[in-house]
């Protein structure tokens, strides 16, 4: 069992989507804390720090994905959570994958991304097996 932090970074209101991805890795035996929406990345990185997350998972709709991750990656960083693995899901473009890929992020999960692959791609980021996760 694994401890997740699932956020919504920005001023996007919408969270159905990882609501349901909250639901399923519970169901799959992980503690998930979802920190609600409109939080910073300084916000997450306290959380992160506060619940032990072992993996931080975001996920954007109507936000910039590569600007909000890349500040996220930098506060978890000053908290000394530096090898922390992220997991991206959401509206992603082709260009923002590719710029997320080169940040480092473990997983990306576009919509209509399938229960068991993000499932394996969560298992994969804790596993420090990230960059090889498809997608």
């Amino acid at each position: 069992m694994a401890r997740i932090l699932l956020a919504k970074l920005g001023t996007d209101a919408h969270d159905n989507g990882i609501t349901v991805v909250a639901e399923w890795l519970r169901r799959d035996g992980h503690e998930v804390t979802y920190s609600g929406l409109y939080v910073t990345p300084e916000q997450v990185a306290e959380l992160a720090l506060e619940t032990a997350a072992d993996v931080v998972g975001v996920s954007y709709l109507a936000s910039e994905p590569v600007y909000l991750t890349a500040r996220l990656l930098e506060r978890l960083a000053e908290k000394g959570l530096e090898d922390m693995p992220v997991v991206v899901g959401g509206v992603v473009t082709p260009t923002s994958t590719k710029r997320l890929r080169d940040l480092g992020i473990e997983g990306i999960f576009p919509p209509g991304s399938r229960r068991q692959a993000i499932l394996d791609g969560v298992a994969a980021a804790l596993a420090g097996e990230g960059r090889n996760i498809p997608g």
